[in-house]
């Protein structure tokens, strides 16, 4: 199939879940004649004058970004916007940076999608105060969301019932470092989505903030589980506010429905064997419809 395709060139600033960049890479070469370089010479740091090179080498035409939160991003945004904005991007920057924060993650999802249940979100220990005061629980995570060497448990500082022990879960942090919300009891199970284009899956996934190390190896597998109609009308909706294309996020079950406590730009997919395939169609397929708007734009220009 790829040797009937002219070959295409993308390029792709990641440095985080490589094994999935890996088996894109294989997977578009071999299948649509699509090369994927990198654009980063190491994980971590950005070579402006390599970028440059890179880009004047080669024909790319589409951009793949995925990072983990560190300070070098701002420099790879501010690159990618003023040297390359006419290249197509799978996500858009505006949803990497987004996702970086769960406080602009959950500050988007209250001004945009209003029709999503989400767990009170506190912008300030202030609020985070008085609700413990009047009795609220608050759960206390890392604001940095996709912070590199560092488990997802770890980003877990803590559970406050009161403002005594939420001083002492902030005591070694500073304050723009942490993220508060309403914390909505123990759930067994998380769900999580996974988005790819117009293709949705959900699949269930054990709490960690549960204590899991005595659970069976069948208790460990996903199983997958139908998403209401509704629902995934709304969740294809938040893609769109975000600009993003592939995505994922988790969700508890309440007795009010189903309530989003995570979302994430490009996500691992380690449980979604068929997500390599359906990423790549969803490239090609980007592409593609790029290319056939500006050969239909040309044609109207010249008559």
């Amino acid at each position: 199939m790829a040797n009937n395709i002219k070959r295409i060139y993308i390029g792709a600033i990641c440095n985080r879940d490589l094994e999935v960049l890996e088996q894109l890479k294989k997977f578009l070469l071999k299948n649509y004649n699509i090369v994927i370089l990198d654009l980063l010479k190491d994980s971590n740091s950005f070579d402006i004058k390599y970028f440059k090179r890179m880009l004047k080498k080669y024909p790319i035409s589409f951009l793949i970004v995925k990072l983990t939160t560190q300070k070098l991003n701002e420099e790879i945004y501010k690159s990618v916007k003023e040297i390359t904005p006419n290249i197509q991007i799978l996500n858009s920057l505006k949803s990497i940076q987004i996702c970086e924060s769960r406080k602009e993650t959950f500050k988007l999802i209250t001004q945009k999608c209003k029709k999503l249940n989400i767990p009170k979100t506190y912008f300030s220990s202030k609020e985070a105060f008085k609700t413990c005061m009047n009795g609220g629980r608050i759960i206390v995570k890392l604001d940095d969301h996709n912070i590199p060497d560092l488990s997802k448990n770890d980003r877990i500082i803590g559970i406050a019932s009161n403002t005594n022990e939420l001083m002492e879960i902030m005591k070694d942090y500073n304050e723009k470092d942490l993220f508060f919300q309403e914390y909505l009891g123990g759930f067994d199970i998380i769900y999580k989505v996974y988005v790819i284009g117009r293709w949705m899956v959900s699949i269930t996934s054990h709490n960690r903030i549960q204590d899991n190390d005595n659970l069976s190896p069948l208790e460990l597998i996903h199983i997958r589980v139908p998403i209401e109609k509704q629902f995934k009308s709304r969740i294809k909706r938040l893609g769109r506010k975000f600009g993003m294309s592939v995505f994922g996020l988790d969700y508890i079950l309440t007795a009010e429905g189903p309530y989003i406590i995570d979302i994430n730009d490009f996500p691992s997919f380690r449980s979604i064997p068929e997500a390599i395939s359906l990423i790549s169609d969803q490239i090609y397929n980007m592409i593609l419809l790029r290319e056939q708007y500006y050969q239909t734009l040309a044609k109207v220009k010249v008559k």
